[in-house]
């Protein structure tokens, strides 16, 4: 027998599954108090003998995890005008499995850096401009996250003009700084992967271990990415189908948390 443990690092529950491959089964699923306060294995450990006291002892062939734990992936995205590069900024981290915190428009005000700096994002998506077109805004909200004494990772995903003078900047005042493509790089047009799988590759390099969750890196194979991202890659795979199953077409999933209610819909059109 093939079985598979998975893993959901929950901001109220830390919740086990053990699945067999060969037999597409579900041997048995538990759950215990997530413990990101002290550390998060003994909520594990304690759902583990929940588990096992249902299924009687199992070895795992591999064991994955998903983690929306200590607060899930917190983040603010910034844009130019509220319709446009915003709205394109706040679509790019919220399907990045991502909480979005605030959504700011325009130049940053002292209000907002103050709003900002008392938040304590994870990670800042920064976005402004199609490609070739405002590059005041960006360089100037730029500026002033450099000047933020906060050590959050800056993505900057706006006017491929700029973008690289921006970097730079934050780079020489001892910021996490990096460019990918524009969310938006031209009018109307959306390009939010390129951002989704940066916010992505942060989480997995940063977030985990700002949160803890490297302590339970040597009992899984992987944490691969916010429990949000991994519903909604779910909820493709439920829509889509597979090799050898068809999907259920569109459809609208919904994920009632210990924190927070999540809404997810894939459909055409």
């Amino acid at each position: 027998m093939k079985s598979v443990l998975l893993i959901d690092f929950g901001s109220t529950n830390t919740k086990v599954t053990a699945v067999c491959l060969e037999n597409e089964k579900i041997l048995g699923t538990a759950k215990a108090f997530t413990t990101a306060s002290t550390d998060i294995n003994e909520g594990l450990e304690v759902a583990l003998a929940r588990l096992f006291n249902k299924t009687g002892k199992l070895e795992f062939h591999e064991r994955y995890a998903c983690s929306s734990a200590a607060g899930g992936l917190k983040m603010i995205a910034i844009g130019l005008v509220p319709e446009l590069t915003a709205e394109a900024a706040r679509r790019a981290a919220l399907n990045a499995g991502a909480k979005v915190l605030k959504v700011y428009t325009y130049e940053l005000t002292k209000k907002d850096i103050d709003e900002i700096t008392a938040i304590k994002p994870d990670i800042v998506l920064l976005t402004g401009g199609t490609n070739g077109g405002n590059k005041n805004v960006i360089l100037q909200n730029g500026e002033k996250l450099a000047n933020i004494d906060l050590a959050f990772p800056i993505i900057i995903a706006g006017n491929k003009s700029v973008a690289y003078d921006i970097e730079e900047l934050l780079l020489s005042k001892g910021k996490d700084a990096r460019v990918c493509a524009n969310v938006m790089p031209e009018f109307n047009q959306l390009n939010i992967e390129p951002a989704k799988n940066m916010i992505r590759e942060i989480f997995l390099e940063r977030i985990i271990k700002a949160k803890g969750l490297s302590n339970v890196q040597g009992l899984v194979d992987g944490i691969l990415m916010p429990t949000p991202s991994a519903v909604l890659k779910a909820a493709e795979l439920l829509s889509k189908g597979g090799v050898k199953e068809s999907g259920f077409g569109d459809l609208i999933t919904v994920d009632v948390g210990g924190a927070t209610t999540d809404v997810y819909s894939v459909a055409r059109g």
